[in-house]
């Protein structure tokens, strides 16, 4: 995606110049003429996309924050300044203190054709309809009672999933490819929520999966027409354009028959409908779930199985301390996670590690306010980088290191503890905190604690490690899948 976004660029910039004039009028309009905070300098027609590129955005990111400043200005293109930010007060400030100044939303032409003109939770900005809808969800399909009335599918959803890696593997000589699975997993668990108790079509996940990694692919190209303006009219951009509003019509003639007259009542489906919100609102609201629900989970799921594999050790005190914990069983139960405090320390620094979305999602001013102290003008794009966040030498001690025990430090550190938590945010914080974040912590755990109750996951052949390397769509994904041997645990 990286090479193939730097070719797009390459390929735009013989037409850029050819409007020059313009886009140097745009530039020395009143966005050039603000104060920013301080950043890398910037080039004609470019701005700063010649530093963007190599390494991962966010571990970019991190390292220009380190030379200009945790709180610095990148410009994508010469008339798009970002404020990024890569400290916890000023993070703090923009997710927690001013939610509501920060809490608005810039979303680019593909995802506005995606969630039909922002209408969802994840992209519209703060007001009605965004209160609305997200407190619905909350206190509706992800209520704490409707997600336990989930439990008996839940144990019967892992007891599926691990009858079917055993079956794959049999198949494969021990080797298996678990993300597949876990995203079919967590698919039918949302199916559930949003649809109803009796949720059951293997063909419908089949198509969700397919069309979610499709809208991935094309949030990667949204970067160039955030870069140029006018880069929207190139044969090429409106390819990816025509492809969106195909991957629309088939999300939309893949949701609609399932849209029910008569949802059960602690469905999402029953709450939107309850609202009189259009059928193509409702098909891309329930269709959010899925996007931001499957691959978050599955892939961190997956992540920590990979270190699972690097880490022996780790691995092997985790199945240690489920036994001793709540003895030798074929079945790890959701009421059991919450005794399983090394379970908790593993997936925490999963997610340190490894944030799913390490930018999150941008943020943007709704009015002019103020950021440690210096003015930001109203409609200022915000980005926070979780990922220097959770790799901050002066809070986490070998930043670097997979080390699960840096969660179980007792209170005699508790200075240094707060500074841990107010660090850690995989979730985001504040008014646009991630909505199913409980329940993603738990299925994530819930799904490592039976995994490696019934395995033990091992390198496909020995001394060669799974390839940690990322890929950055809208979310870190493997760029390698993870294979890994696994056999069967004696109970």
């Amino acid at each position: 995606m990286e090479g193939s976004f730097l070719w797009l660029i390459g390929s735009t910039v013989a037409i850029v110049l050819v409007i020059t004039t313009i886009v140097r009028m745009s530039s020395s309009s009143s966005s050039s003429k603000k104060k920013w905070p301080s950043g890398p300098k910037r080039l004609p027609i470019i701005g700063n996309l010649h530093l963007l590129g190599g390494d991962l955005l966010h571990v970019t990111l991190a390292k220009l924050a380190k030379v200009h400043g945790s709180v610095m200005t990148i410009w994508i293109g010469r008339w798009r300044p970002i404020i990024v930010i890569s400290d916890i007060n000023s993070a703090w400030e923009v997710l927690v203190s001013k939610s509501a100044e920060y809490g608005q939303r810039d979303t680019p032409d593909i995802f506005k054709t995606l969630t039909v003109g922002q209408n969802n939770i994840s992209m519209s900005d703060i007001g009605p309809f965004w209160h609305n809808v997200r407190k619905g969800l909350q206190n509706g399909a992800l209520s704490p009672l409707n997600v336990a009335a989930q439990t008996q599918f839940r144990e019967e959803d892992v007891k599926r999933l691990i009858h079917e890696m055993s079956r794959e593997a049999l198949n494969k000589n021990g080797i298996i490819k678990p993300l597949d699975h876990m995203k079919k997993n967590t698919a039918r668990l949302l199916g559930r929520l949003i649809f109803g108790p009796t949720f059951d079509n293997d063909k419908f996940v089949e198509s969700v999966l397919y069309e979610i990694e499709d809208v991935l692919r094309l949030s990667g190209y949204a970067r160039l027409t955030e870069a140029f303006y006018y880069a929207k009219y190139l044969p090429s951009q409106k390819k990816v354009a025509r492809e969106a509003y195909l991957a629309k019509y088939r999300i939309e003639e893949l949701m609609r028959p399932l849209l029910s007259s008569n949802p059960p009542t602690n469905s999402y489906l029953y709450f939107l409908q309850s609202q009189n919100y259009s059928k193509e609102i409702i098909i891309f609201c329930t269709f959010e779930l899925f996007l931001l629900g499957v691959d978050s989970t599955s892939s961190t799921a997956t992540w920590a199985l990979a270190y699972l594999i690097h880490e022996q050790a780790v691995q092997e005190k985790l199945n240690e301390d489920i036994r001793m914990t709540i003895g030798d069983v074929d079945l790890v139960k959701i009421e059991d996670l919450s005794k399983l405090k090394y379970l908790q320390a593993v997936v925490k620094e999963t997610m340190r590690m490894k944030p799913i979305a390490p930018l999150a999602i941008p943020h943007k001013t709704a009015n002019d306010t103020t950021l440690m102290g210096t003015k930001v003008a109203r409609g200022t794009q915000i980005m926070v980088n979780l990922y220097a966040l959770h790799h901050n030498e002066d809070i986490w001690p070998e930043p670097y290191k997979f080390m699960p025990e840096r969660f179980l430090q007792g209170e005699n550190v508790s200075a240094n503890n707060k500074a841990m938590e107010q660090s850690f945010l995989p979730f985001g914080a504040g008014m646009r905190i991630c909505a199913g974040m409980d329940l993603g912590k738990l299925q994530i755990a819930f799904a490592l604690a039976n995994l490696v109750n019934a395995f033990k996951w091992s390198c496909v052949d020995e001394g060669k490690l799974p390839d940690m390397s990322e890929q950055l769509f809208a979310v870190t994904l493997m760029k390698t899948p993870l294979e890994g041997r696994i056999s069967t645990r004696k109970v």
